[in-house]
């Protein structure tokens, strides 16, 4: 007898995972609750020349996600920094902004030390670790995470949180029906739940189109950090590789390869795209797909009602079929075995 996606995720869903994101829209609503009692009162008045937002993984998508929002609607220029250190441009006058889920990452650390020897203004989110203690002793702010799952999968507390600092500070706007957005939401994780096990479901089926395919993800300029997670979620809860580019860049590079029969064998691709993207955009990503023949090629339209929701629908869509890749390889989406024995070898 045939195992239904029901059956197989709880079989192989070991950890919860889908549990997880399935809590992904209440997840925000609860922190953007929570934060209306946050002190910011130390920096609340401040003026800053930027905002850099250190973290690493899971925990540094966010800082990709706020970037993208504040360069198409934003007062102030928001750089995501991956790595050790700062960048030499960095001064005193920026806000920053440390994310580490756990609290121990080590890079995160390197780079919070460093901006509080700066004497930059700090604000650390994670569940507790090195991180709370070292903002602590520092007189730095540090605001607590709900703990207990894989930072991938903490996109709610961890964004949500993030852009809420945000809109406190009034460096970004707030969309004006929070609530009527998480509504909606919460709406689109049910119909992309896919252990409901029903008759046609698209996210089954995009799953197994792609399965054993290589997979490029591309999306227009606005949802550019929707591509570059959704690589980031197949790689680890799917287990497969996948890459990702943008347009209008990739009109002037990746484009050339695509139009070559060759290069498509064995290629499978995903389109994210909105109806806010600049006309201009809109026009290349119509050429690509009358002159390009991909098969199977999915174009995932982002649902919302602004750009902020759009780029939540993504999180959704990718989060579940990254998870339902990894169910159908029979693979545990929480597994990622390469990185728990990396992090043991630098413990040493």
């Amino acid at each position: 007898m045939m195992v239904t996606p029901g059956e197989l995720a709880k079989s192989l869903d070991n950890s919860d995972m889908l549990g997880h994101i399935r809590n992904f829209p209440s997840d925000l609503s609860k922190v953007w609750n929570d934060s209306e009692s946050w002190d910011l009162s130390a920096i609340e008045n401040a003026t800053f020349s930027g905002v850099i937002c250190l973290g690493m993984g899971g925990s540094a998508s966010g800082g990709d996600f706020l970037s993208c929002l504040s360069d198409a609607d934003g007062c102030l220029p928001f750089v995501a920094h991956r790595g050790y250190d700062l960048p030499a441009w960095i001064s005193e006058n920026w806000l920053v902004i440390s994310t580490s889920y756990s609290g121990n990452t080590e890079e995160t650390i390197d780079a919070t030390e460093a901006a509080i020897g700066l004497g930059c203004s700090v604000v650390g989110f994670s569940s507790g670790g090195a991180l709370q203690a070292l903002l602590e002793e520092s007189n730095q702010i540090w605001i607590e995470l709900p703990g207990g799952q894989p930072p991938r999968s903490a996109f709610g507390h961890i964004f949500g949180a993030q852009i809420a600092l945000a809109w406190r500070l009034g460096i970004m706007s707030a969309p004006e029906d929070l609530e009527a957005m998480v509504g909606r939401l919460a709406e689109s994780v049910e119909a992309c739940d896919f252990t409901q096990d029903s008759e046609e479901d698209v996210i089954l089926e995009i799953a197994e189109s792609i399965l054993n395919l290589e997979i490029s993800v591309l999306a227009t300029q606005s949802l550019a950090p929707s591509a570059y997670r959704a690589v980031c979620q197949l790689n680890e809860n799917g287990g497969v590789f996948a890459r990702s580019h943008v347009f209008p860049e990739m009109n002037h590079n990746e484009i050339v390869a695509w139009g070559e029969e060759n290069a498509v064998d064995n290629q499978s691709l995903l389109i994210f795209s909105w109806d806010g993207n600049h006309d201009r955009n809109d026009m290349r990503l119509d050429w690509f797909l009358d002159n390009i023949a991909v098969e199977p090629t999915w174009g995932l339209l982002c649902e919302g009602d602004s750009h902020l929701e759009a780029l939540l629908y993504s999180v959704i869509l990718m989060d579940w079929l990254s998870c339902a890749v990894a169910l159908l390889r029979g693979k545990d989406p929480t597994a990622i075995g390469p990185i728990v024995g990396l992090k043991e070898y630098l413990s040493q």
